[in-house]
Order: structure tokens, then sequence, then C-alpha cells
């Protein structure tokens, strides 16, 4: 099937190509990378590399990007980066962020074809490349949200310029295929293979120096391992313990379900309040169905940037908490046990508890940005997170309770650059 894919994939490029008038190729080169050390001062893992001994993990990336235009109609762009791999914790990988062809029939239209960016975030586009901005890393509780960050498929842009200032409104849709990580005490990160076809439509408004952006994304994600996913847990015969799958005793089934659905809303600001003062802001809600133990989030942050010269210092509050029954059935599950365990069943209880991707966080963070050059930005910050009930963004030890109503604090120094 995922040659039968990757076949149709290529072959739509290549028609999509082969309508391109021939003239002469006006080729472009581009390179971007960012150099970042953060450590904590805990000892486990928190977003998969940061602890106390340091990593250059967590932001360090590399990439460069070639765009081809063929006509004032087509061009294709392909961008490339090597950074930390999404299919386990030890590797790097070089991976394209970008790889579509492009029709602009007029001004006001743009459609695409290809690999590409989810333009879900005000920073989504550019997310990778550290120098755009001035963050030293951006809030996870919102760029942490999306089931994926890139699709194939199509996409669709068309702009206005009425009096209340540029418009434009983007619609896409496509599958992306990726690997889902969940961290288990008893067993280390697992990564699940999964298929997510996206649909979605953003609308952009851009007035003076401030940008205001709203979205709805409807996800839906399968396991391309032709599995489904547990959705609901009930009690076993042998209570407390509950049933994880149907070889334990009990009277209801476990539930499953084929798919998962996300609906992400989000609303975006990127403001000037006054001259070298901007206000930036991203809250989404990530409403989960289909299953009782997904994240089911809302999130956010709120961030106030003042610009003196090179310097930019910042101050930013971030926010992200699962919703509804998940939260209860993890909790329920961690405390499920039975003494001395005889059948070798509390493993199966924690795991099933660990793998239900919850979260209750907050992060306090100031930083600062220094323009070193036009092309150059060298960082620094210092971020507080609060655990409250737990987060999957934190790898609890093995053997272990899950980590809960703790502060973890970040400091974090980044050299980033375009070239």
């Amino acid at each position: 099937m995922k040659r039968l894919q990757a076949v149709c994939f290529i072959t739509g490029l290549g028609c999509a190509l082969a309508t391109v008038p021939a003239h002469a190729v006006d080729l472009s080169a581009s390179g971007f990378g960012t150099l970042g050390y953060a450590v904590s001062g805990q000892p486990y893992n928190y977003q998969r590399f940061i602890d106390e001994g340091g990593t250059f993990k967590r932001d360090t990336v590399l990439g460069g990007q070639l765009d081809a235009k063929f006509s004032a109609e087509w061009s294709a762009t392909v961008q490339a980066k090597v950074a930390p791999s999404l299919n386990n914790d030890e590797d790097w990988s070089l991976t394209a962020s970008w790889a579509f062809v492009s029709w602009r029939p007029g001004n006001d239209w743009l459609l695409r074809l290809g690999k590409q960016r989810v333009p879900m975030y005000l920073n989504s586009e550019n997310m990778d490349v550290g120098q755009t901005y001035d963050f030293a890393r951006l809030p996870f509780e919102m760029y942490g949200i999306s089931p994926s960050n890139d699709f194939k498929g199509l996409y669709v842009s068309r702009t206005w310029m009425p009096d209340l200032g540029e418009t434009t409104l983007d619609v896409f849709h496509g599958e992306a295929d990726l690997k889902a990580r969940a961290h288990l005490r008893d067993a280390g990160a697992i990564f699940m293979p999964v298929c997510t076809t996206i649909t979605g439509a953003v609308l952009t408004l851009k007035q003076d120096s401030s940008t205001w952006r709203v979205g709805l994304h409807h996800t839906v994600t399968r396991r391309r391992d032709g599995q489904d996913f547990p959705s609901h847990y009930p009690l076993s015969a042998l209570a407390p313990l509950y049933r994880v799958d149907n070889a334990m005793p009990g009277s209801e089934p476990v539930g499953y379900t084929s798919s998962i659905v996300n609906d992400v809303i989000t609303l975006g600001g990127d403001i000037e309040m006054a001259p070298n003062w901007r206000l930036v802001s991203e809250l989404a809600r990530n409403i989960q169905m289909r299953t009782e133990n997904g994240a089911n989030t809302a999130g956010g942050y709120v961030a106030v940037l003042h610009k003196m010269g090179a310097l930019t210092p910042y101050v930013s509050y971030a926010r992200l908490r699962s919703m509804g029954v998940s939260v209860q059935n993890a909790d329920n599950l961690n405390a499920a046990h039975i003494p001395g365990d005889p059948y070798g069943l509390n493993y199966t209880q924690r795991a099933a508890s660990d793998a239900i991707m919850v979260y209750d966080q907050d992060t306090l963070a100031l930083g600062a940005s220094y323009a070193l050059t036009a092309q150059s930005k060298l960082k620094a910050e210092w971020a507080r997170t609060r655990i409250g009930n737990r987060s999957a963004t934190v790898d609890s030890p093995p053997g272990e309770e899950v980590v809960r109503r703790q502060r973890i604090n970040v400091l974090s120094l980044n050299y980033s650059f375009v070239f």
C-alpha cells in the first residue's frame, strides 16, 4: 500500500510538471540551522531529551532549501533537514519538510501539490528556522498540540486586498505518516506507526505590522499496522484491576476503535502594541473523539516582546491541560494494583496508564535574542515548568511513581543562522 501511495504521489507530481512550459529554470538555494543546548535541574527526561546532564538534541537542526522557478506561474521547492529522529530517541535523520510543486495562475491564487507544512500556527512554515523569530524555543504548550506538522497533499490559497487588510484563506487536504511516541516506565519509549488524514482551513488577516489567524483542522488517525486503538477499559473481574485486553477475566469487553478523530480550533495574533513592543498569543482547543484515552487538550501561550536595537527580551506564559475523562482514566489505571501481583498484571495497568497522552503543565519563560548580524541570532532563555497532575512531556523514571507536582527549570542557549 505504501509503495502504491508513493507511486501515485510521484506520478501526480510528474503530471503536474509535465504541463510546465520549457524555459530556462531559475534556481536559488538557501540554508538554515540552530545549534541549541538545553539543561534542566531534574534527572528524568523532559521533552524527550532535556535532563540535568544537558543535551544538544532538543533544539539542534541543520537544513537547506532549493527553489526552482520554471515560469511566472510554475515553481517547485524542496527543503530538507537533519534533526533528531521521530522514529526513535537515539538517531538523527535526514527528512524533507517541503517537497512540492506550485502553480500560481494569478496574483490572488496559489496551488501546491506535495509535502508541505500544516498551516496551524503563526510560525508553522518557519518553525525550523530559528533565526526568523526571537523565542529560544517555540512554546511546546502550543506547538506540541498538532497530531502532525507535515502532510502530503493539496494546498489552495486565495488572497484578497480589502480596506481591512491583506486577507488570505488557505484550504488543504492530505495525509501524514508518522510514529506516535509514548514513554512507559517499565518498557521505555515506544513508537506506534500511524497514518493521519488532515483536512483544514485557515484564515489570516495582516494589518500593517500585525497578523491575525484563525484555523479549523479535522484529522482522522489510524494505525498503519491495521490494528485498532483501545478506547475503553472496563473493570476486570480481578478488581481493582481493569481489563486492558480481553484475555483478562471480566464481563464487559475492552472497547476498540479503528480510528481516532481530532477537531482542532486555533486562534493566533502577533500584534504591534506600540513602537518596538509586540504581543504574541496563540490558543488551541484539540477535541478528541472516539476514545476515552486521548489527549483532548486546551492550550496556548501569551508573550510580550520588546525590541531594543539588536536585543529583544521577552516574557511568556504557556498552559496545556487535558480535558474530559482521559485524566481520570490514566489515574485509575496507575492506582490499580493487587498486592503481590500473583498474575503479573500490575505491569499491564501501568503500561496502559502511561500510554494515555494526558497533560497538565504551565511554563513561565524569560528570554532574549541578540541579532549578531541580519542572518544570525544568539538566544538565551530560562523557563520554569510546573507539572500538575501529570504530563506526557515527562518520561517518568522506571520503577517509580508518575512525576507530578514538580517544577522543572530549563536553561537554553541557542545560535540560529540562515545563509
